[in-house]
This record gives C-alpha cells, structure tokens and sequence, in this order.
C-alpha cells in the first residue's frame, strides 16, 4: 500500500505491506461552511452564555482583540474582518482597537508576518502587536494564582478595558483542547507566568490529549478573571484549514460546546489499535517544539499503556525551536525532581519552560519509542532528547526496519497529526 503524507509544504510518500497497514486514520472530511461570513456573524450574534458584543461594546471603551500567532492555522484575515465592523457599529472607533498576537512563549513575529496574519486591510487600520514574554517594560502585575504565584500579563492588553479573544479548538497535549482562556494563559502572560503553569502541567504522567477537560485546563481557566476575557471567538477547522463551524461567547461555556463540535469535524474512530503510528507533525510544522503534538495525537491508537512506536514525519523548519535546553531535559530521567526545585526557585541554566515542556516530553518518551524523520533537526539532538532519528530520504528504510523487527506488525498513519483526534 503506497502512502503519502504531508512533510510541510511538500508531500512524502512511502509503501507499507498490505498484511501490516491498518489503514489512515483520518477524519471523514467535513465541508466549510457554506456562507462563512453569514455563519460567523450569526455565532457572533448568538453568543453561548454570555451577552451579545452589541451590549458589551460602549462607546469610549478600549478593545483588545487578541488573536493567535502563525503556530496555529486559524484564519485571521476571514475572522476579523467580519468581527471588526461589529465592534465600530457598536461604538468603537478605530483608534481603541487593538489587535495582540498572542505569543506564549514563541518567538516574536515579524511585521511581515503580521500583515500576512490579519490582511492588509486590518492592518492598515487598526494597531496590530506582538504581546509580550520577557521585557519588564510590556508586562504588568495583575495578582496572584491560588498557588501564589505572581501572574504578569502584557501592559498592551491590561491599558485596555474589553477583551475578546479569536482562536481555533484544537486538541492540545496538556489542556486537552484549546480555545477559550488558552489565548490568555500562556497567550499574553509574562514568562514566570507562563512557566509555572508549564511546569505544574509536566507533573502530569498521563495522555490528556483531547480530554474535554483536564486538571491543567481547571487550573487555567480559575485564573482568568484576572485579566479579564469578555468574549471569544473559536473556529473549528476541516483537513484542507477550512471553517467548518464556529462557536463565541463566555470562554468556557462556549469553549466546551466548541469542543463537541469539534469531535465530529476532526475525530477518528479507532477500532484496531496499532504497534506503530505514523504520524505527520502537519499543520505544527515550525519547530520540535510545536511538532510533537502528533506525537500525543497518535498515542492513543498504540497498543497498551507503554511500548509501541510513534514515527514523526516532521520537517521542523526552525529545528528545535526557541529554547536551550529543551532537547537535554526531555532526554532526562529526572525531569519531576528539575520541575519540583524549578517550582521552588531554585535556578538552572536552561530556563523553566525547557524543563516544564521536556519533562512532558520525557514522560511520552519513557512510554512509547519514539522516532522523529526529517531534515530539520539533527541525530545528535534527537539522541541528546532520546528520540531516534532519521532523515527524510530514509523513511522507507525505517518502515522496512521496523517490520523486520516484527513481521506481523500493524501500523497505522495519520495525515494533519497535530490536529487529529483519535479515540476509543
């Protein structure tokens, strides 16, 4: 059986024997939605549990429209130019808005990348910025978790008093799903922020990917009202980046009724479990930072709670992404104890956010092996992480190995991994 999944931009193709090939285990497609602008106004219109934009909207009032950065495949430029009329027929002028990409801890976005993100004419018009992670000068304290914990955020979005949120429902690793206060925590908090709740997150040794709702989700979601978040937008998306439907209003209640939507656009029922998932990192193709959530995607549909083999098709096109360290602690064994001392204070050389992501990595690791093919990051760094590794050009030969290994073998394989889910 020849198979072809995406690397990237570009395709991959190799043969599995017919005896050992499952089958793709990817969604049935689901078509856009047909009258997208008529659809997201009406969601707009209708908000789940809370009051529509038209009375939450004053005249006088600044906006923060906060929208995710280039790792997620929402479509901005569609959203908010449908969103934006909105807000100035309920009284806002141009000039209060202003629209924050939502950075996490990635890497700052080029003004480029920006225009691109929200279409020339929104960009033209309105203030369009990257939130804030590490300068003191963008960050502002709001208070403290229930743990104690200072909870800094972007100055850019606390000077201002409304805030809507736009994003897209994807499964996630830790949180379950994404959408709702996600785009607030780690969207626009500051670094120490963003790494404790990293950290508290990589304690957890279990598959949370998909979960409706998970202890990490709980924990975020009760600091929300820290910062405020007065509406959200959330699109679920079909495997060509298409809207398929869209949900808004109060960011959990919307959220979760978004997530059972977005079971039925991109869930897969698995009813033969596998010794070996295939998986493409695609659309999280930037870095072995964002790849992995394939990794997490496909775990559910190996046999067992450990063994098995998870291959990542991925050509992480900035390697291992924007952190030092990263690749040693999820080569680690000791990952609890780092997270444990790094809760405390205590300092290491790579920063929090190294040690909090690799230790969830170290988890996956000690679970399943793992093999990541591509041309993006090196052997001595998947080796430094644990990981096997090999290049692209010799997909087939690991396939082929991996069969020799275990002749009657079954292996399956996803197309978009990082926003597959696979369930039981």
């Amino acid at each position: 059986m020849k198979v072809t999944l995406p690397y990237g931009h570009k395709k991959v193709s190799f043969e599995i024997p017919d005896k050992n090939f499952i089958g793709m285990m990817d969604p049935e497609f689901t078509p856009a939605i047909e009258n997208l602008e008529r659809a997201i106004e009406n969601a707009i219109d209708n908000p789940i549990g809370t009051k529509p934009l038209s009375e939450i909207v004053k005249l006088g009032k600044k906006i923060a429209v906060i929208i995710d950065d280039d790792s997620r495949p929402t479509p901005q430029s569609v959203i908010l130019p449908i969103l934006l009329p909105k807000l100035e027929a309920a009284g806002a002028k141009p000039e209060d808005i202003r629209i924050v990409a939502a950075l996490g801890s990635h890497r700052y976005m080029t003004e480029d990348e920006l225009r691109r993100r929200v279409g020339d004419a929104v960009y033209d018009r309105y203030e369009v910025i990257n939130s804030e992670f590490k300068k003191p000068e963008g960050l502002v304290y709001v208070g403290k978790t229930p743990e104690g914990v200072d909870i800094m955020a972007t100055k850019a979005v606390m000077e201002t008093d409304i805030h809507i949120g736009v994003g897209c429902l994807l499964p996630h690793p830790v949180m379950g799903w994404g959408g709702g206060g996600k785009i607030l925590f780690p969207g626009i908090a500051g670094e120490d922020t963003v790494s404790y709740f990293h950290l508290k997150a990589s304690l957890y040794d279990e598959p949370l990917f998909g979960c409706d709702c998970t202890p990490v989700r709980e924990m975020m979601e009760g600091w929300v009202d820290s910062i405020g978040l007065d509406f959200i937008i959330n699109v679920v998306l079909n495997s060509k980046f298409e809207i398929a439907d869209v949900v808004s209003g109060h960011y959990i209640k919307a959220q979760r009724e978004g997530v059972q939507r977005g079971k039925r656009v991109i869930g897969y029922h698995v009813t033969e479990k596998a010794d070996v998932m295939i998986t493409s990192s695609h659309p999280a193709d930037q870095d072995f930072w964002q790849s992995p959530k394939a990794m997490f995607a496909a775990e559910p549909a190996l046999k067992g709670k450990k063994g098995g083999t998870l291959v990542l098709v991925s050509p992480n096109y900035e390697g291992m992404g924007p952190h030092p360290g990263y690749a040693e602690c999820m080569g680690s064994d000791n990952g609890d104890d780092m997270v444990n001392a790094a809760i405390r204070g205590e300092k290491f050389l790579m920063d929090s956010l190294s040690i909090a992501v690799g230790n969830g990595m170290a988890k996956l690791r000690k679970r399943r092996r793992l093999i990541t093919v591509g041309d993006g990051v090196s052997p001595e760094e998947m080796k430094t992480a644990g990981s096997e590794h090999g290049y692209i050009r010799d997909l087939q030969k690991i396939i082929d190995t991996l069969i020799k290994e275990n002749p009657d073998c079954r292996i399956g394989a996803v197309s978009n991994g990082a926003e597959t889910l696979l369930y039981i």
